[in-house]
């Protein structure tokens, strides 16, 4: 007979709260941002729990790569280099407005490639208590296709995975 452990309650209220709830000692949290206006909440809420605690928090984005047949095409090399310019610089823009006005200390990565590997492998390197990421629920072809971010790092990860919506 199995014995279930016992469950724990689920957060709720004022997130900046959670780190008591969570035993009171974070001291590193990771947030992944995409741009998009999930993550961009998931960065929201990273910060107030990081500032309730008094942890640092460090984001990081993970820029896209182009598609495969990009390479084929002549000039698509150089306009994907410039939409991921452009779409790293809207992060960091929308990321500052978030948190500056919070009063904590942050930090910003870029990195290249898998976006799962680079936040655990972050994750690893800062020794993060808590990682955020954002999800928009995806749908049945993400999930056919091995499923969003979010999903693969709850699968991966050891360490508490937060997923806003």
């Amino acid at each position: 007979m199995a014995v279930e452990p016992p469950s724990r309650p689920v957060p709720s209220g004022d997130p900046r709260a959670w780190s008591q709830r969570v035993g009171g000692s974070l001291r590193s949290v990771v947030v992944g941002v995409d741009g998009s206006a999930a993550s961009l909440h998931a960065v929201g809420l990273a910060g107030q729990i990081a500032g309730g605690a008094g942890a640092q928090l460090t984001v990081i984005h993970v820029r896209p790569e182009p598609p495969v047949f990009g390479g084929l095409t002549p000039g698509w090399c150089g306009l994907v280099e410039q939409w991921r310019e452009d779409l790293e610089y809207e992060v960091g823009i929308r990321v500052t407005e978030i948190l500056d006005p919070l009063g904590l200390r942050w930090r910003f990565r870029i990195e290249n490639g898998d976006p799962v590997h680079r936040i655990d492998q972050l994750a690893a390197a800062v020794d993060a208590d808590l990682i955020v990421v954002g999800s928009d629920g995806g749908g049945f072809l993400r999930a056919l296709l091995g499923g969003s971010t979010a999903t693969r790092l709850v699968r991966r990860e050891r360490r508490p995975v937060l997923v806003v919506r």
